[in-house]
């Protein structure tokens, strides 16, 4: 049945239409497919996504749009940027405090005690918060930024890794180098410590947590080869430009 936009008979249909959507929707075994499907592609196509996002931003149309509603909403704004201002503002000073109280020994003790007596109360409260913030790509980052810097001092080793360098190693790597996988994800030495590997930003690739705990400290190409898997082409042009630095560095000392 072919029904003409407009009339009664469409509108009916339609409306019947957009309930059983709605219904079928409303399930949560479709909403979880859906935002899974939604992850994937967004995650496969993010290229694509920005330039729609950069042509649609550069609409005349929208621009308009955007200059209309930032000259009916000025109050908000110079709110937002208040807010914004007071937060930079509340972090110098923190530090700034925190300084102070770390040089006085007195004060930096009351300071852990109220701490503690924080922490023994708002268990739950703390519990959440890092739930929430270690799944998060901030808290992923500065959590293995921590993890490996305390490595590399136990082991004696030098380390460059900032919370940038590491967020370029995600951005290069996207997903396990191994497996191609998005869960758990974490940073894997190509050279293990206990092999005389650096913490070097060389010498890291993204990893998930099964390969990292499979691999441990065996070497990549006889690991790879266990596995039956292809050395990934990253490891090889990272072990290449290790090989180089240490050359160089040879040369320079002689």
């Amino acid at each position: 049945m072919k029904f003409i936009k407009g009339t009664k008979e469409y509108i009916e249909f339609r409306k019947k239409a957009n309930e059983v959507n709605r219904r079928y929707f409303a399930k949560p075994e479709v909403r979880e497919r859906k935002r899974i499907y939604s992850k994937e592609y967004r995650r496969k196509n993010k290229k694509k996504i920005s330039e729609y996002g950069y042509r649609l931003r550069a609409r005349p149309e929208y621009q308009e749009r955007v200059k209309k509603w930032a000259k009916e909403n000025k109050e908000y704004i110079r709110e937002y940027r208040r807010r914004l201002e007071y937060k930079k503002k509340k972090k110098e000073s923190d530090k700034k405090y925190m300084k102070k109280i770390r040089k006085n020994k007195e004060k930096h003790k009351e300071f852990l005690k109220k701490q503690r007596i924080y922490r023994q109360n708002n268990l739950e409260k703390i519990k959440e918060y890092n739930s929430k913030y270690y799944t998060s790509p901030k808290g992923i980052i500065s959590y293995t930024n921590h993890n490996h810097r305390r490595l590399a001092l136990i082991k004696g080793r030098k380390t460059d890794l900032t919370n940038t360098k590491i967020r370029k190693i995600f951005n290069r790597d996207k997903v396990c180098v191994y497996c191609v996988s998005d869960i758990r994800l974490g940073l894997d030495h190509i050279i293990s410590l206990a092999k005389g590997g650096s913490c070097m930003f060389n010498n890291f690739v993204v990893a998930c947590q099964k390969c990292n705990c499979s691999k441990s400290d065996r070497n990549v190409f006889y690991w790879c080869k266990l596995m039956k898997r292809e050395v990934p082409e990253i490891v090889l042009k990272l072990l290449k430009e290790q090989k180089e630095l240490e050359i160089a560095s040879r040369k320079i000392a002689a």
